[in-house]
């Protein structure tokens, strides 16, 4: 199957590195125009949009704090205003500490929540009524294995994505009748620079701190399919949850891990 994205508008936060870079790039290459969203990193979210450019659709990039509800209003008016609307939105900004239950402070459960979980929250309801003004939409957000299964020294990135199920799961029921689905993509452990604290944690649980590809090596046995994920494996599947050939896909949580979760 062919699955082509012709035309289509896409918002992609957290487009800076990781995931969400290489969904934004692999929904132009389908064919979408493509609004991109960075925070702290907009020298690489603006290459993307050139790079994004140069392959024939139109871009922008945009600086905005996607816990903030005036910052979300301004992204979602200018992809509107210079894309056209939105067709498209892959909720993706994410943070990730790992930290003890006791070591939790405030401030990372706050970040955690207000970028994780209040991030999504004001993209979704910011994004839902341009959709409703095409007559359909796809919303799409980023869970975790974690939001299935609870490790040690994460807390405050559990409990964010499995809020993320959670709020896929009751707004594809909301939306279904605005021919609106609503999935999100549950990763495995993806090589990408927010994973890069895991792995010197595993390092050292491993006795050899410092050697990142200990880490590395000492969780590909948690993955029957022997190796980590690539950002190319969820990128693919936000592609295929974005096109129609998803339209009777909604509410639900696309684990994309290598059977992490069911071994």
């Amino acid at each position: 199957m062919d699955i082509r994205l012709d035309g289509r508008v896409a918002l992609v936060t957290g487009a800076s590195s990781g995931i969400g870079h290489a969904a934004a790039l692999a929904l132009a290459e389908a064919g979408a125009h493509v609004g991109v969203q960075g925070h702290s990193h907009m020298e690489e979210v603006e290459a993307l949009a050139d790079r994004i450019a140069k392959l024939g659709r139109r871009a922008i990039a945009v600086k905005a704090d996607v816990s903030d509800a005036g910052d979300v209003d301004r992204l979602v008016r200018a992809v509107v205003d210079e894309l056209g609307g939105v067709d498209i939105a892959f909720n993706n900004a994410g943070v990730f500490q790992m930290a003890t239950l006791e070591a939790t402070t405030d401030d990372i459960w706050n970040r955690h929540l207000a970028t994780n979980v209040t991030g999504a929250f004001l993209c979704a309801r910011r994004v839902v009524p341009e959709m409703k003004k095409r007559g359909k939409g796809k919303l799409i957000h980023t869970g975790s294995i974690f939001g299935a299964y609870g490790v040690p020294s994460a807390v405050a990135y559990c409990v964010t994505k499995m809020a993320i199920h959670g709020l896929t799961r009751a707004l594809a029921i909301e939306l279904a009748p605005h021919r609106i689905n609503v999935n999100a993509v549950a990763p495995g452990n993806v090589v990408t620079p927010l994973n890069d604290v895991l792995y010197d944690y595993l390092a050292e649980q491993a006795g050899s701190p410092g050697d990142r590809e200990a880490g590395k090596r000492a969780l590909v046995k948690s993955y029957p399919v022997g190796r980590l994920g690539q950002v190319s494996d969820v990128a693919a599947a936000v592609v295929y949850l974005a096109s129609d050939a998803a339209d009777f896909v909604t509410g639900q949580i696309m684990f994309v891990d290598g059977g992490y979760s069911v071994a």
